[in-house]
């Protein structure tokens, strides 16, 4: 049995495989081996070539995707810098409203920088009043329900990095929102600033609102002007008809004068000739020249007087914060001349300060003051009160003195340019000083009105607006 046992098979390792494979191969006789050769070197060439061709066609494409990718590089940071430049506020927000993406103009309108903007809710940033509306409208745009596209208008409150009230209070912005929903499924946001323009138009409706009144008031004023033009061109022909009338009536009368003079006595004179000139004295002649000079004279005070008054109203006006008690302080300075000498008692409220030219508040008190002087000449002792009363909208500033008043039955007189409602012999003057004062207080759009009792002195006040008003 022993005999008939069989011999295990032996195990061959892959490399004594290889081994008697390639002896097998080369105890095999050689057919059409070149003919293999060939064929084979035949197809490594092809293959190669092959090779080499998609080798330059990776190395174009890969050329070409590289000036692709830099074209890109190169628009993308175009509109990068586009993005970050527009003069509107840009957002993108997710499908839960927070804030994935943000521009400059956006960052400015919310007070925060845009990293610390990133992922805060859109929201939290948006006022109260139209919070609810744009939740809305958020809601339906994420849902699809929209046309994809919204618009509404808005109230921002920008905040500060180091919270509320880190930067002091903030100004609301009022801002105009754009919303549309992107293929992606982000809303982007486009803000625009219109708080000036909400502002332009608040101040519009405001002003339409006080138009008619405006309107009226400017028709006042219109009729007023032309009253006073009418006064005007009136006093000043009165004014300058005495003058004139009294050139015309000594010219004429020293036309037809004739020196006075004595004839050489002769016994055999003939009949002295008719000549229907008049023979004045020589004393009369120069008298009629002096009254032709001292009317002409007065013609010419009268025209610097009315330079005077219009220059008053061509003069640009500036308008600032004026102390009356300096104005008056500076007034009495002035009149130091006419102080002297005079037993004056002055009493003196506490004067305010008002909006004004203080030029020309100079000339309203110095007028003022300068006619309660004049009509108290004839006083021992003058008494001038200078009071100060005040109501809601005006200060109300008064002069009394103790002087000869006036009728009031003249009282439309008072303000009347060359109006003198005294004799020019007892009180010098033109009649211009209450004149420069209705005028200024009518550029300061105030009032102005007087009061009087012959024997007993005379009143004015001045009303003069706390708040710039409408002024000529």
């Amino acid at each position: 049995m022993s005999d008939q046992q069989s011999t295990p098979a032996p195990v061959w390792s892959s490399d004594d495989l290889r081994r008697q494979a390639e002896e097998q191969l080369q105890a095999q006789p050689s057919q059409h081996s070149e003919a293999n050769f060939q064929h084979l070197r035949h197809d490594f060439e092809a293959q190669q070539h092959e090779l080499q061709v998609h080798q330059v066609e990776l190395l174009l494409q890969n050329e070409e995707l590289q000036r692709s990718n830099q074209a890109l590089e190169l628009a993308r940071d175009k509109y990068q810098e586009l993005y970050d430049m527009a003069p509107v506020g840009y957002f993108s927000l997710d499908k839960g409203g927070h804030i994935v993406e943000v521009n400059a103009a956006g960052s400015a309108q919310l007070g925060l920088s845009r990293p610390h903007l990133l992922g805060r809710r859109f929201l939290l940033f948006v006022d109260e009043s139209s919070r609810t509306s744009l939740a809305t409208l958020l809601k339906r745009l994420g849902s699809g329900a929209a046309s994809g596209r919204g618009r509404l208008e808005l109230r921002l409150l920008p905040q500060s990095a180091g919270g509320a009230g880190a930067g002091g209070p903030t100004v609301p912005l009022e801002g105009q929102l754009d919303a549309v929903l992107s293929s992606g499924g982000d809303i982007r946001l486009a803000i625009t600033d219109i708080t000036a323009l909400k502002a332009a138009q608040s101040t519009i409706l405001a002003l339409n609102d006080t138009l008619e009144t405006r309107i009226v008031a400017r028709t006042v004023q219109v009729q007023e002007l032309n009253e006073e033009l009418e006064l005007f061109v009136q006093s000043t022909m009165q004014a300058l008809d005495t003058p004139l009338r009294h050139i015309s009536s000594f010219a004429g009368l020293l036309k037809h004068a004739q020196p006075a003079a004595t004839p050489a006595p002769t016994a055999a004179a003939s009949p002295a000739p008719q000549d229907t000139q008049t023979v004045y004295p020589e004393a009369l002649r120069e008298h009629y020249l002096r009254e032709m000079v001292s009317a002409a004279e007065h013609v010419q005070v009268l025209a610097a007087a009315l330079t005077e008054y219009f220059r008053l109203g061509r003069q640009r006006a500036r308008f600032i914060p004026v102390s009356l008690e300096k104005v008056l302080a500076e007034v009495k300075k002035s009149l130091a001349g006419e102080l002297e000498g005079r037993q004056i008692v002055w009493e003196q409220h506490r004067l305010p300060t008002v909006t004004g030219d203080s030029r020309t508040l100079q000339l309203l008190f110095f007028h003022l003051l300068d006619n309660a002087l004049k009509f108290s000449e004839t006083r021992s002792e003058v008494r001038i009160c200078i009071g100060v009363s005040e109501n809601n909208t005006e200060y109300i500033i008064s002069v009394q003195d103790n002087g000869v008043g006036f009728n009031m039955r003249q009282k439309s007189r008072l303000f009347a340019l060359f109006q003198q409602l005294h004799s020019p012999r007892q009180f010098r003057g033109l009649g211009l000083g209450l004149a420069v004062v209705k005028r200024v207080v009518l550029r300061h759009g105030g009032r102005v009105w007087g009061e009087g009792k012959e024997g007993e002195g005379a009143s004015f006040w001045v009303a003069l607006p706390k708040e710039a008003g409408v002024r000529r």
